[in-house]
């Protein structure tokens, strides 16, 4: 049997995003099993960002592959990348305002997972149960009042 090909991402940054953020996200993708292909966008379809980072993959494939490949450390892998380069974004130079997100874009289903600096654990487990099919064309926030995402 052969080994099916790395799993490609497209991850695109704000202007605004710092090296160290840039360098940590794309690191952790890569540790985590994705090929990541970066590039910066002013504007995103005409519209001003209203997140910091999108990453566009094939989001059930790469879920799939993190449980698989660290079994019981899945979340708390996903949660280190993910919410560490946020963390990183937040930590730099920024005007006041609400920090923004990172978006995990499905490529199949188009739908996005709004990802917060500080989401807690459940949301991350929950990310592995979701059904992106049921979810297409969507934007899912975790909401933290009924502790799913919606």
């Amino acid at each position: 049997m052969s080994t099916p090909p790395p799993l490609a991402a497209r991850v695109y940054f704000a202007p605004e995003s710092g090296e160290e953020q840039r360098r940590a996200l794309t690191d952790g993708l890569a540790g985590l099993g994705l090929v990541p292909y970066s590039a910066t966008l002013g504007a995103f379809r005409g519209d001003p960002l209203t997140w910091m980072v999108l990453v566009v993959l094939p989001l059930s494939g790469f879920l799939q592959n993190v449980g698989q490949l660290l079994a019981q450390d899945a979340c708390a892998a996903l949660k280190r990348v993910l919410g560490g380069a946020l963390r990183r974004s937040a930590a730099a130079d920024e005007p006041p305002g609400s920090p923004q997100p990172l978006l995990l874009e499905d490529e199949r289903s188009g739908a996005r997972i709004v990802i917060e600096a500080d989401l807690p654990a459940t949301a991350y487990e929950q990310l592995f149960a979701l059904d992106l099919a049921a979810c297409a064309g969507r934007t899912l926030s975790y909401d933290r009042t009924s502790n799913r995402w919606l």
